[in-house]
């Protein structure tokens, strides 16, 4: 439920008034638009009556609770055809490219290199999934943190875990080693040695509203409101110039930059050419689809990895990869291949 004030009448001037109202006067603070269409009223009570609005945002049915004076409260009765809380709702995705555009009609921002994760708010609780709907709330203690986080009551927000070393760079493979602790002594133990910020970079849905069909730059106002200061988690800041911006970010060691165009619409689980990715660096992701095993040093585990791409529903054998991995990564690797190895 939602408390609903009856103010009296303004200016139709005022119908599309959005932004700040100073403090100290009436109404003082951020004023957002939640919807604009119409109403109908379609039943009536004895301590209030219901009604349905349209608009292009929103088409729900709502019921009023009058509990005092110039108040009531607001309960949604009708069924949404998305829950965007619960539903399985997949992050949107960029097409890799080059460089960055030459437009003035995208935003900039870092690629964070951690672990892409679907923030979601409700009432008080919160729930962290990552791609194919991994649950990862457990592993993160620190982000289970609603009222030092937001300001908002429900909310679905888009984000990257990382764990930033000394000089705020991130670090992949402590996060991945923070994903690969299962009991609580143990992830107790890889907070306190990694600790885990959530950089956010993108709203989808908030307090009862989805916004994925707002535009970039609005659902960032959102966002930044929705969003305290102060916590473990941090908007991603954007910039405007995108050349300037990936060589900044190439000369600090960073993975890369994400480009967006301004009026984009959210499309979950979509890759569209509104947002881009830029690395400083090629990579390639791959499956591990067997190894050999190891001599010498190596002999209780593997040698070299077999790896594969991705090419529509079949697999592309690439070859073997031996070296390059420290003894962190190579017993991470080790342990996950003990568990699926098959004797034939």
């Amino acid at each position: 439920m939602r408390l609903a004030v009856n103010v009296e009448d303004h200016p139709l001037e005022y119908v599309n008034f959005e932004g700040a109202i100073p403090k100290g006067e009436y109404g003082g603070g951020m004023m957002w638009k939640y919807a604009q269409g119409r109403y109908q009223i379609t039943k009536q009570k004895k301590n209030g009556f219901y009604f349905r609005l349209q608009s292009r945002e929103l088409n729900a049915e709502y019921r009023t609770h009058h509990t005092k004076e110039n108040q009531w409260l607001l309960e949604r009765v009708d069924n949404p055809q998305t829950d965007w809380l619960r539903d399985p709702i997949e992050p949107m995705l960029a097409r890799p490219a080059p460089k960055p555009p030459d437009s003035q009609d995208y935003l900039y921002e870092v690629k964070w290199d951690g672990i892409r994760a679907m923030i979601s708010l409700d009432e008080g609780e919160i729930r962290i999934h990552g791609r194919n709907r991994m649950d990862m709330t457990k592993q993160f203690p620190e982000l289970l943190i609603p009222e030092q986080a937001f300001r908002a009551t429900s909310a679905l927000f888009d984000g990257e875990i990382v764990c930033l070393e000394a000089d705020g760079k991130p670090n992949f493979r402590n996060v991945i080693h923070r994903m690969q602790q299962k009991t609580e002594a143990a992830i107790e133990r890889a907070k306190v040695k990694h600790p885990a910020v959530c950089y956010v970079f993108d709203c989808l849905y908030l307090d009862g509203r989805a916004i994925v069909n707002e535009p970039l730059t609005r659902r960032r106002e959102w966002l930044q409101d929705a969003v305290k200061k102060d916590s473990a988690y941090r908007v991603s800041e954007v910039v405007e110039d995108g050349a300037a911006f990936f060589e900044a970010v190439k000369e600090m060691g960073l993975e890369g930059i994400m480009a967006k165009q301004r009026n984009s619409p959210y499309l979950p689980g979509k890759r569209s050419e509104s947002w881009l990715k830029i690395k400083t660096r090629q990579t390639l992701e791959c499956a591990i689809i067997g190894y050999t095993r190891g001599k010498g040093d190596r002999e209780k585990s593997f040698g070299a990895l077999h790896l594969a791409e991705a090419s529509g529903d079949e697999l592309k054998y690439l070859g073997k990869v031996g070296t390059g991995f420290d003894e962190h990564l190579f017993n991470a690797i080790s342990a996950e291949l003990e568990k699926l190895t098959t004797i034939k």
